[in-house]
């Protein structure tokens, strides 16, 4: 109970921070971001022009090393996952060549949540995911997950809308350092999100509380 309370109120923070910036950032291509929801359900809902787009890596992600299972650690609110206040994490399985399952677990008030759906490669670091019979999906083809950040050795990722309207801080491990938080604020920043609105979430074995990733 105490933990979703701290949850909660870290959320509101957020969004009246968000609201009270909006103005004077209404230049930015960031806008905010509390559209989709679940970790890694990530939908495309305003799109942006390619050259002002979220970037993806380089390089193919292997989906060989891309599959197992990821902490969320961090992420932009967003209204559908709202009810997951600690626990959050994402099981990727490779189906084949360019698809892969997915499965989204969290702890609620109310227990544990599981939603399960699938990813398709778009282009080299960009997926559409699709989670059957959750409704205000996009029927397109158009990639809602973009892999923009990942270590050399799989450990940790940062992904998103091409939009940026959603943001997650994806880790092999629960626990950051303090080093490592400070790494994928700077990443976040380079990327043109704005810190302040990812939230990190409680997990077990990693931090106890809902900040935002700027005041860390």
């Amino acid at each position: 109970m105490r933990i979703l309370s701290k949850f909660a109120a870290a959320v509101l923070l957020s969004v009246v921070s968000l609201s009270a910036t909006a103005t004077a950032q209404a230049q930015d291509i960031f806008d905010g971001g509390r559209l989709t929801g679940g970790s890694s359900q990530v939908s495309n809902l305003s799109s942006v022009p390619e050259n002002l787009a979220l970037p993806e890596v380089e390089n193919s992600i292997d989906l060989e090393r891309y599959k197992g299972t990821w902490y969320q650690v961090a992420a932009i609110p967003q209204p559908f996952s709202l009810q997951c206040s600690h626990d959050v994490t994402a099981d990727y399985g490779v189906i084949d060549s360019d698809t892969i399952s997915v499965t989204n677990k969290c702890g609620t008030f109310f227990g544990p949540s599981v939603i399960e759906g699938s990813a398709k490669v778009v282009s080299n670091a960009s997926l559409k995911v699709n989670f059957p019979g959750v409704p205000f999906q996009s029927e397109d083809n158009q990639a809602n997950y973009r892999v923009t950040y990942i270590e050399d050795d799989y450990s940790l990722a940062i992904v998103g809308s091409p939009s940026r309207s959603s943001g997650f801080i994806l880790s092999r491990t629960p626990q950051l350092s303090s080093d490592q938080w400070s790494h994928v604020r700077t990443i976040t920043e380079d990327r043109g999100w704005w810190p302040c609105a990812f939230i990190t979430v409680p997990a077990t074995g990693g931090l106890n509380t809902a900040t935002p990733l700027c005041t860390l």
